[in-house]
């Protein structure tokens, strides 16, 4: 089946490097979030492995060879399981310059003062907090986890940042528009906004359809093709163990790339089966590619 709704605007990279990486220090989360297949995977995906030093450091130094902008160090996981990350994060944050910077997505509740202290000192600039409601009961039911653990915690963290006279990094707040919280996004926006944080509110999307949350997560809106999508032109995904994945999207690993254990970043991306993926997708021909089951709440769809 051709899906000729894909705007013929997204052609290929031409040489251009990768504009963004994500980089997955360390495997699994200890939450249970009902739109996330994480524990809900067919493939078996083992917890806690972290990335081995050498193997990230030729990561990072190959993504700083070709000017990434942006540095991601999260990746279908919970990056703060790895005890390392700050100093991760320094390692790039020594070596780049603005308009590069590091982000890490986290669902908070392992942001002890210790490790808060360290990502403030690493030089992390923008740090991403998935809350995904403010109700004790519904975020339990939708995260598995505690909210007053992730509130004390960012409370602490803006305490320590402020008293620090650190600059960086500008925290932001996530979450979903799901049946679950739809309700509850008003409230949200006046309780982020009296303590003057950001709050971003993103759409549900079937991971590429994938069946455990089909059900679980329900968006507020029609789902329809993600025919806007850039990550094939702009974005690569690294594994722990460098195996590099075509979208973040992709829990099941189905879209192998390459092996950074064995091949560089460039020739990977440079190479033939990255070129015959985007040639397709920009043609609007993408029968077999984990991309024809990918459905996302369309962006006028969704509140900004």
């Amino acid at each position: 089946m051709k899906e000729t709704t894909v705007s013929q605007s997204l052609g290929p990279t031409d040489g251009a490097p990768p504009e963004n990486v994500q980089i997955q220090t360390v495997t699994g989360c200890n939450g249970g979030c009902i739109f996330c297949p994480n524990g809900k995977t067919r493939r078996a995906i083992p917890f806690g492995r972290r990335m081995d030093e050498k193997l990230f450091r030729s990561v990072a130094d190959q993504c700083l060879e070709l000017g990434v902008r942006r540095y991601t160090l999260y990746l279908m996981n919970e990056p703060l399981l790895d005890r390392n990350l700050p100093e991760r994060v320094a390692y790039i944050s020594a070596r780049i310059k603005k308009p590069q910077y590091t982000k890490i997505t986290t669902h908070g509740g392992l942001l002890t003062e210790d490790m808060a202290r360290r990502l403030l000192d690493a030089g992390l600039d923008k740090l991403k907090i998935s809350v995904q409601s403010i109700n004790p009961e519904t975020y339990r039911h939708i995260m598995h986890l505690s909210l007053e653990r992730t509130l004390k915690n960012i409370d602490s963290f803006l305490d320590l940042k402020e008293k620090g006279g650190y600059r960086r990094p500008r925290l932001e707040i996530v979450t979903v528009d799901s049946i679950q919280t739809h309700a509850e996004l008003p409230e949200m926006r006046r309780y982020w906004q009296m303590r003057n944080i950001k709050l971003h509110i993103e759409p549900v999307e079937n991971r590429i359809d994938h069946t455990e949350i089909r059900q679980s997560a329900v968006g507020t809106g029609r789902l329809v093709p993600f025919t806007w999508c850039r990550r094939l032109m702009e974005q690569i995904f690294v594994l722990y163990d460098g195996r590099m994945i075509l979208c973040c999207s992709d829990w099941e690993q189905q879209s192998f790339m390459g092996d950074l254990t064995r091949e560089r970043i460039a020739d990977i991306w440079q190479g033939a089966r990255y070129a015959e993926y985007r040639r397709r997708f920009a043609d609007g021909n993408i029968e077999g590619m984990i991309c024809s089951g990918c459905r996302k709440q369309a962006p006028s769809e969704y509140p900004e």
